[in-house]
């Protein structure tokens, strides 16, 4: 295989499969003469979107709209032909195939178009990381966060940092015109006054694991407690089947739910019931209870229009939440002094109480940040951090000697700022890289 740097690379970037539209991405120096062998009639004028025909040895592929963009103008910093074919998977294979057979020119890996931007200079490490938050990202704080990545803003704090150790690395390193310069004042004193542990400890305070799982809520209780119905009124579809013989539901079945900050998995159980029928019936209460175990949030869900199930003081030890369904037909068992879980009352059937609930599940799995701090959610990002600070802590350890060992200190402090600048991809290692870019998609 040619040198990564010199192919040219072709790519689908939109998902596989039957569509209006697809989107094909092109990046490297043989794509002007992708343009003239795939696109005869095609202008190449940059960032001029234009409708032409796509061929090869004389045989129509399709009619799509192609883009330019010239070089260094592009994502990647080099020359990009992004095409919009029909979203017939034949035609996007016959055009890809067509695009490989021009020389220098082979499909892409994962993450690459993107690794060229970082390598070319378009984007810094951290930057880079962000494009992959940011498809990854499943609600509004995910995304928020992912958005402020991308435009730099960690990037910047992180170099003004990094600038920082590398003043107080210099001001070791004056050794003998250290005392002169600094008025009086201990080595250690002049690296405090940097505030650089101070800036790194709150960095750490910013780290959350990203979660590639989505939150689950677990919808428990008795037999026909309105469960199911509960699920389909909140989705808006009648995706989990609903009858009036207890039971129906013998297995866990998980049911994407689109919240207004984010999307969450809802879970329904098997109904809890004081004495197994059969063998069935106790293997699905006993899953029922390994689901709840693992859940965000457990929902108990209590019919309001029959008597309580003898052992719903049990249920609702176990529960987050208390809804009472069925209040359409009556509210005669309903006894919010039961339950200190919330109480809300629901009729499934009518989409009563259904959006007031929505809003509760938002506030509880999305609560909102007043003070928005941008969180950092990259484990090798955080790493670096955390190596830097002991690399710092170390330097003040070293000053703090009844004889100060200014030497090794500026080496821990030139050691805290490489760490740093390997979170922006200034010094970067090739296996890091891969890593990084082998778990994006191959269009991106």
């Amino acid at each position: 295989m040619a040198n990564k740097e010199t192919t040219t690379i072709v790519a689908l970037a939109t998902p596989p499969g039957t569509s209006a539209i697809a989107a094909l991405r092109v990046s490297g120096s043989a794509v002007k003469n992708v343009c003239k062998t795939i696109l005869p009639n095609f202008k190449m004028q940059p960032r001029v979107a234009s409708l032409t025909e796509a061929s090869f040895n004389d045989k129509i592929i399709d009619e799509l709209i192609a883009v330019f963009f010239s070089a260094p103008n592009s994502y990647t910093g080099e020359d990009v032909l992004e095409l919009f074919p029909h979203g017939n998977p034949f035609i996007v294979r016959k055009l890809i195939e067509a695009i490989c057979k021009v020389p220098g020119v082979r499909l892409a890996e994962r993450g690459e178009f993107t690794q060229r931007a970082f390598l070319n200079g378009k984007l810094d490490l951290t930057q880079a990381e962000a494009v992959g938050a940011l498809l990854a990202a499943n609600n509004s704080k995910s995304l928020s966060d992912a958005q402020r990545l991308l435009s730099g803003e960690i990037s910047s704090e992180i170099n003004a940092l990094a600038e920082s150790v590398k003043g107080a690395s210099a001001l070791l390193e004056l050794e003998v015109d250290f005392a002169e310069d600094t008025e009086g004042k201990t080595t250690s004193e002049v690296l405090l006054e940097h505030k650089i542990l101070q800036h790194l400890q709150n960095l750490k305070k910013r780290f959350r694991a990203s979660q590639s799982e989505l939150p689950k809520a677990a919808l428990f209780g008795a037999p026909n407690a309105g469960k199911s119905s509960l699920i389909n009124a909140l989705v808006k579809q009648n995706r989990l089947l609903v009858s009036e013989t207890p039971g129906t539901t013998r297995d866990f079945v998980e049911v994407p739910l689109h919240l207004p900050s984010g999307d969450i998995l809802l879970i329904d159980t098997a109904g809890f019931a004081n004495k197994a029928q059969n063998k069935i019936d106790e293997m699905a209460m006993q899953k029922s209870q390994e689901i709840l175990e693992k859940a965000n949030l457990k929902i108990l869900v209590t019919d309001a229009s029959a008597p309580l199930p003898d052992d719903f003081e049990k249920l609702a030890g176990m529960a987050n939440l208390a809804v009472w369904t069925h209040t359409d037909i009556s509210c005669k068992f309903f006894d919010e002094k039961k339950s200190d879980l919330g109480n809300f009352k629901v009729a499934s059937p009518k989409g009563e109480g259904i959006e007031e609930f929505i809003n509760v599940l938002d506030n509880i799995f999305f609560p909102k940040d007043e003070a928005e701090e941008l969180w950092i959610t990259s484990e090798r990002q955080i790493a670096c951090i955390e190596k830097a600070e002991v690399c710092a802590l170390r330097a003040l350890e070293l000053l703090k000697q009844p004889e100060p060992a200014i030497e090794l200190a500026a080496f821990e402090m030139r050691e805290a700022r490489n760490a740093l600048c390997s979170i922006t991809g200034e010094i970067s290692d090739e296996s890091i890289l891969n890593s990084i870019f082998s778990s994006y998609c191959i269009g991106k």
